[in-house]
């Protein structure tokens, strides 16, 4: 016995399908700060990133680590492959929709990764105030404490600021 198939799609299905492919590959999703952040954002992620000695900020990375995660991977993935089924189904509104999802998904995984506390704790005297030397007026200089030790949390502006911008090329 000899099984055989065959497909017949109209000229329109094909034709949304392609318009659907094409947009799929032409769409990128940009995750952490983006060009909506503040500039006050964008010098404090530096300088979290790479830390400032003098500032007494140790380096606190949070977007790559974030991504990393396999909980934020996992999702972003899943939202990444409805955006091909999406695309191979002639959805174009469809691929669009799962790159906003993904998008949103590494976002939450950021500000997740800051909520777990796995970021370097503020020093004590951040929290609680004190003295500090001034190294380069070589002064003692008084310090007001912030009163809680939730780093990259404490206006929640930065916090914010991390969303996604889904881009086609």
């Amino acid at each position: 016995m000899r099984i055989s198939f065959s497909f017949h799609e109209d000229e329109e299905t094909l034709s949304r399908r392609e318009e659907a492919l094409d947009l799929l590959q032409r769409t990128t999703v940009d995750v952490g700060l983006t060009s909506k952040a503040s500039g006050r954002s964008l010098f404090l992620m530096a300088i979290h990133a790479h830390g400032a000695p003098v500032m007494r900020i140790p380096p606190r990375p949070v977007v790559q680590p974030a991504l990393q995660k396999a909980e934020t991977r996992e999702a972003m993935g899943k939202e990444l492959l409805a955006a091909c089924e999406a695309a191979q189904a002639g959805d174009a509104s469809g691929v669009t929709a799962a790159f906003e999802a993904a998008g949103r998904a590494g976002a939450d995984g950021i500000r997740a990764y800051i909520d777990s506390g796995a970021l370097t704790p503020n020093s004590p005297v951040t929290v609680s105030g004190g003295w500090i030397f001034n190294r380069v007026a070589r002064v003692g200089v008084p310090v007001k404490g912030k009163g809680r030790n939730t780093p990259l949390k404490d206006t929640e502006q930065l916090y914010n600021d991390f969303s996604y911008e889904v881009k086609e090329s």
